[in-house]
């Protein structure tokens, strides 16, 4: 992982232009069933840099994060909050994005949650108990959210798709608000890396744009090659919707 050039540091701190950084996730295989996770693989495939998204932007570097993550909380816990920690002077933001399997449709989570994970067992065959939720996560809220501008992030990423010309991969594409990451590890992800960024700005609720600058993004389960298109298309989309908030807030 090559850290940001002072320059790019310096030019921040001054407001002049600035490259603005996000980290990306995807998850590994889930079951036999999924031996090809789309997430990761639309993460992966995203474009490094993309044009220029607002006045006062050059450009967005994209970070695809190297590894998937595995579906499986012991290793979400383990190794989200160093991965985050590692990349703490580099990046800006963070998109982690998950598979929906049964949906046909994309869709941004608001919440998080701390708790009730024991319907569905990961890959290891295991659940967090009630109790080692309390253990890890007793200074956090049960429902944790972005620090971005969650409403005006997703209204512009719709609106985005929206005037999409037709014959571009996102074209038509099915772009919502959702209100339940799923308990599972999608839901647990995205809480262990908004309890990261809250412990770090000790702040939980509300805050600047900068305090948590988190989002998480469903996408269908199918992996061929026109869903891949689309769901890339979709992604940078909304990474762009994400930083258009940051800068414009900040």
């Amino acid at each position: 992982m090559a850290p940001r050039p002072e320059a790019d540091n310096d030019a921040k701190r001054d407001g002049q232009e600035r490259l603005i950084t996000v980290l990306v996730t995807g998850f590994g295989p889930f079951q036999e069933r999924y031996p090809v996770n789309p997430s990761y693989e639309i993460a992966r495939s995203i474009p490094q840099l993309l044009p220029q998204s607002t006045s006062d932007c050059e450009a967005v570097r994209v970070i695809p994060y190297g590894s998937p993550i595995r579906v499986c909380y012991e290793d979400a816990r383990k190794n989200i909050p160093p991965m985050l920690e590692s990349y703490q002077e580099t990046v800006d933001l963070v998109l982690h994005i998950g598979m929906a399997s049964g949906r046909q449709h994309y869709a941004v989570e608001r919440y998080a949650h701390r708790d009730n994970y024991g319907t569905h067992r990961d890959i290891d065959g295991h659940v967090p108990t009630p109790d080692e939720a309390v253990k890890w996560y007793g200074d956090c809220p049960v429902m944790m959210t972005t620090s971005l501008d969650y409403d005006s992030t997703v209204q512009n990423w719709q609106s985005s798709i929206l005037h999409t010309p037709a014959g571009s991969p996102a074209h038509g594409a099915d772009c919502r608000k959702s209100e339940d990451a799923g308990h599972f590890l999608c839901d647990y992800t995205y809480f262990n890396s908004l309890a990261w960024y809250g412990r770090r700005n000790k702040n939980y609720e509300a805050g600047a744009n900068s305090d948590r600058p988190v989002l998480f993004l469903h996408v269908p389960a199918e992996s061929d090659e026109t869903m891949l298109d689309k769901g890339r298309a979709v992604a940078v989309a909304l990474i762009r919707a994400m930083v258009d908030s940051y800068v414009g807030a900040a």
